[in-house]
């Protein structure tokens, strides 16, 4: 088998989501049951309520096969959508009650009779059809229900009564005995959310018949959406309307339970189907369900694209080669990443992306996060407070973490995943070879580039195999045409950029390849072990410099109020930590990155920037200040420094150690002294008073 068809699971299909115990439930409530009764199964598309409907009519279907003790149970099924198909709403909800009519009729083995009474349905439907051609379309919703069931629609009260004396009588046919009808209606979530809601009444006010179950397939979202021209928009003052509407309708409410499914067991079935994996080790079914789980979730039509698109790239793989031992599926980790990159691209492509463009995710850094988002996610009023939360938590304590917090947050619905998404990359740090994942992550995206959905311009292409690299730009003419591609500056500023900042960001490159630094440009096809160098210069959305693998320093240009701002970033030393640096040959300051601006003992709130305390910052127009070379290695000398003498870093003040002075600000009691050690050190160490002065 190569691919997976998207439809629900048979009348005698697997039960592989291991969802038999709720099935098994339902089919005995339904056994039991008082009628009339009306079941609702509740789950957003794809969760599987048709698979489960399925499940449920074959185990009745064989009950009434091998049980002769008990009468059977006619059973009805209406695919709602098939029937709203090129028809109008009044005219789906008359053809499926025309339907279920001719079920019951079918029943009847008198044959005369069940003439007679289809005869009198005929000429009763033709009537109710008049009514309903007779709405126009601003009625067609919830309101033509109560038209259709006005004093003057005397036809459509006739039906129901007929309809009770019908299922009445088929009860006692001999040779065909029923017990109970069950009507099944899917596919109601495909149907404009107000003709759903306008068939539920209406299937509630004709069939509210003794012996009738019901059971539909439709999500209580779908009823709100329906609900919204009768009662508006939901809020919480007339939220219990909608409820009481669903309530009124619904019986028993049952949603699917997917936070029960077992995915792994339904994920290694379906890529056994596609021979995924021909290795010999068998795949780890609990980092499955971990990638799956905080991904793409349990939705079966989502796990069913998932295992399409690693179908199609299998394929491709093979096609590459005609010795299939060079095959990506044989090797349980490469597989094993290759399915997790699927995921995510299922899940959030836009993360996807962000790896496609930088594969090493240990390296995401603020430079990258502003290449992204241009810090649009600071104009929420919210922001700080929102971004120093996160940064106390062990899912943004990380600075690729917060870089990732920064991307998903501009994004409301990847906000809302932002924390799973962090786990679910943390998971190629915790389950892969440190030294390997990284690499594995850059062959499997260029195998499963084929599947991706870019809205870029240039979205990947799939190279030949084993010829996928990472799109680093290597030197400053690429970073240039890089930044204006990517920030589309050639028509907001035609003239990036300025000779000004040119000359200035070309006079800090030119100093650090210069003795006694000797620093090289990143090399992509590298690592950062390769280079001939502890000095490595890395292009992305600023330049960075880094200093036997750590991050020392960087510059960048930017653009606020049309103007073009040179931006500098330098580790900070334990002897200048609380002070602010003035430069007063040049007049260039630098800050903390990280700043507290207000400790508002009162309402115990802390205000300012939430960036990493281990840097301070300078900026300044490029066209009225530059920096020399005496600053330049000034900067150089004291950030390698911290990087490489462990006793100096040891006495760096962090951004953990300022959260945990925030946290106690924030959580203990006023009178406790980590609270006044706390609020002295967060009103000391950020006083403007500390600014230091160096004569440069």
């Amino acid at each position: 088998m190569v691919g997976i068809v998207d439809e629900a699971l048979g009348v005698d299909g697997d039960d592989a989501l291991k969802i038999s115990s709720y099935k098994n439930a339902l089919v005995d409530f339904i056994k039991r049951t008082d009628t009339p009764m009306t079941i609702g199964v509740q789950g957003e598309w794809g969760s599987g309520k048709t698979s489960l409907l399925n499940q449920i009519w074959n185990d009745l279907d064989h009950f009434n096969k091998t049980d002769n003790e008990i009468d059977d149970f006619k059973q009805i099924w209406i695919n709602s959508w098939e029937h709203s198909l090129l028809c109008s709403p009044e005219e789906c909800l008359m053809k499926i009650i025309n339907e279920i009519i001719i079920d019951l009729l079918d029943a009847d083995i008198d044959k005369k009779r069940s003439e007679k009474i289809s005869k009198g349905v005929n000429n009763i439907m033709k009537g109710a059809l008049r009514i309903g051609s007779s709405l126009t379309l601003g009625v067609a919703g919830v309101n033509a229900v109560d038209d259709i069931f006005s004093e003057n629609a005397n036809s459509i009260k006739e039906l129901r009564e007929q309809l009770k004396v019908l299922v009445a009588e088929i009860k006692t046919l001999e040779t065909n005995r029923y017990g109970k009808v069950i009507i099944y209606v899917d596919d109601l979530d495909r149907i404009d959310p107000k003709d759903a809601v306008s068939i539920l009444e209406l299937l509630k006010n004709i069939f509210n018949i003794k012996d009738c179950v019901f059971v539909l397939a439709i999500d209580y979202q779908v009823v709100v959406k329906g609900l919204v021209g009768k009662f508006g928009k939901p809020t919480p003052e007339n939220e219990w309307e909608f409820r009481a509407f669903f309530d009124k309708i619904i019986q028993l409410p049952f949603s699917m339970p997917m936070g029960n499914y077992d995915i792994a067991n339904y994920v290694l079935g379906l890529l056994d189907k596609i021979n995924f994996y021909d290795g010999k080790d068998e795949l780890d079914s609990d980092l499955i369900d971990q990638f799956v789980s905080k991904s793409i979730g349990g939705n079966p039509r989502s796990i069913k694209r998932l295992i399409n698109s690693l179908a199609l790239i299998k394929i491709l793989n093979e096609k590459d080669a005609e010795d299939s031992t060079d095959d990506a599926t044989k090797d349980k980790d490469t597989a094993m990443v290759m399915f997790a990159m699927v995921c995510l691209q299922i899940a959030h492509p836009e993360i996807y992306q962000l790896f496609s463009d930088n594969p090493n995710f240990r390296e995401w850094d603020e430079d990258l996060a502003y290449r992204e988002t241009q810090k649009k996610e600071e104009a929420d009023e919210n922001w700080i407070k929102n971004f120093e939360q996160a940064t106390n938590t062990d899912n943004f304590n990380e600075p690729w973490e917060q870089c990732l917090f920064r991307v998903c947050y501009i994004n409301p619905r990847r906000r809302a995943k932002a924390s799973a998404i962090s786990e679910f990359i943390s998971i190629f740090d915790e389950q892969f070879n440190k030294k390997e994942i990284v690499s594995m992550i850059e062959s499997a995206l260029g195998q499963t580039a084929v599947t991706s959905v870019s809205s870029k311009e240039n979205p990947n292409i799939r190279p030949p195999k084993g010829s996928y690299k990472p799109h680093f730009v290597s030197g400053y003419e690429a970073w240039k045409l890089n930044r204006i591609e990517k920030d589309d500056l050639i028509n907001k500023h035609p003239d990036f950029p300025s000779e000004e900042s040119e000359n200035t960001i070309n006079k800090y490159i030119k100093f650090l390849k210069s003795e006694p630094y000797n620093a090289v440009d990143f090399d992509p096809s590298k690592t950062m072990d390769d280079h001939q160098s502890d000095y490595v210069i890395k292009y992305a959305g600023g330049i960075s410099i880094y200093y036997k693998k750590k991050k020392i320093g960087a510059i960048n240009i930017h653009i606020k109020y049309k103007k073009e701002y040179i931006y500098i970033e330098t580790a900070t030393h334990p002897k200048h930590d609380s002070a602010p640096l003035i430069f007063t040959k040049s007049g260039i300051e630098f800050d903390h990155k990280r700043k507290i601006r207000e400790v508002d003992e009162v309402n115990k709130v802390i205000k300012g920037d939430g960036y990493r305390a281990e840097f301070k910052k300078a900026e300044f127009l490029a066209s009225e200040k530059t920096i020399s070379n005496d600053v330049l290695r000034f900067l150089i000398d004291e950030s390698s420094e911290v990087s490489s003498v462990p006793e100096i870093a040891k006495k760096q003040v962090t951004s953990k150690k300022i959260d945990l002075y925030i946290e106690a600000f924030k959580q203990k009691t006023k009178d406790s002294n980590d609270y006044k050690e706390s609020v002295k050190f967060l009103r000391e160490y950020f006083d403007e008073k500390n600014k230091k002065r160096i004569d440069l």
